[in-house]
Formats: C-alpha cells, sequence, structure tokens
C-alpha cells in the first residue's frame, strides 16, 4: 500500500461515507534526498519531503506515509480516506506531526526533516527519534536530521490528520493487503 499524508484539508463528518477517488503523482516537489535503510538490508536513496499530487480537480502538497512503496512521477491511485487518530500508534503519531508541523515546513532541509519524522513515527514510534537503529534508519545532512527531531516532538501533541490509503497503484505495481503499512501502493497525511 502507498500511504499519503496530505497537506490539504478534507472535511466530512465522521459518520459520512466518504467514496475512493483516483489521485495521480506528479513530482517531489520540496525535500532533498536521504539514504534510507529499511529492516537493515534495504538501503536506497529516496526523496524526503512534499509530493505534489492532483486529483482531476485540484493539485496538492503532501508527505509519504509509505517509506517501503517507492513511486514514480505520473502514477495514478485509488484512495480512500481515513482519520489518523483511528489508526494504529505510529499512524496517530505521524498524523499529529502532520497536524502540527506541515504548514511550518517550508524550506528544503525543513521538508525533508518533516517527511523523516512521520516515517520515523510510522516505522518504529518510541517516545523518541532515533535515526540510526530500529525498522528505519537514516542518513542525512545534520540540519535534517534536527529538523526531523524537532518535528518528531509533536507526536504526542494531539491533532489528528488525513491518510489517503491506496487500495491499489496503476502504472506501477502492487502488492500487500490494502491495510497501513501492508505495501499495496503510495499512502499520504494531511492535516
Amino acid at each position: 500500500m502507498i500511504s499519503i499524508l496530505i497537506g490539504l484539508s478534507f472535511t466530512f463528518s465522521s459518520n459520512e461515507h466518504v467514496p475512493s477517488f483516483t489521485v495521480q503523482f506528479n513530482h517531489g516537489e520540496i525535500g532533498q534526498n536521504v539514504t534510507v535503510c529499511i529492516d537493515n538490508d534495504l538501503v536506497e536513496t529516496s526523496f524526503a519531503g512534499k509530493l505534489r499530487f492532483f486529483d482531476g480537480k485540484r493539485s496538492w502538497m503532501s508527505l509519504c506515509a509509505d517509506v517501503r512503496s517507492p513511486i514514480r512521477n505520473g502514477q495514478t491511485f485509488s484512495i480512500t480516506l481515513r482519520r489518523t487518530d483511528s489508526l494504529g500508534l505510529g499512524y496517530k503519531m505521524a498524523g499529529s506531526i502532520v497536524y502540527h508541523c506541515f504548514e511550518a515546513a517550508r524550506t528544503e532541509a525543513q521538508c525533508a526533516g518533516l517527511q523523516l519524522a512521520v516515517w520515523e513515527a510510522i516505522e518504529d514510534g518510541g517516545d523518541q527519534p532515533d535515526f540510526t537503529s530500529g525498522h528505519f534508519r537514516v542518513r542525512a545532512d545534520a540540519t535534517v536530521l534536527a529538523y526531523a527531531t524537532a518535528y518528531y516532538g509533536a507526536a504526542f501533541s494531539g491533532g489528528s490528520a488525513f491518510l489517503l490509503q491506496t487500495s491499489g497503484a496503476q502504472g506501477g505495481a502492487s502488492q500487500g493487503d490494502g491495510s497501513p503499512g501492508g505495501g499495496d501502493g503510495q499512502s499520504q497525511i494531511t492535516p
């Protein structure tokens, strides 16, 4: 699953059914490349930062919620909207980070740091971030890591965001069971 944490406000009542809709990934917008290691064996260079998406009517910036599912320009996904406060602890933490910090992150280093804080929350969680051990490890500029650590501080501050969870990808591989962290596309989170 590809999980996308997006920077666009969606409004609906808590008991209203929100239909699935299609989004297209345009490109990495603001951020920088970092080196990530997942589960001690996958090491790759990855863009960390805000991503540009389009749903046919509007364009917005988001953050990736699934470091395990790379995407490419032009790829499309069927999305279902979910509140992060109704999901597991890692997604609740990531939603709180996005809720409190998305708008404040504007520079390349800030946006990269925000993405790293979100990935750390989802992959490892914990009271304090540790970018050198656990399921998710990263090598990045010291300034980026300082922003990531600062943004991670909002993980337990409350506040929710939206997870745009994919139910499959077109133009790319689809895998997994469709649950958060399951590997079925590219999901995103937004305030």
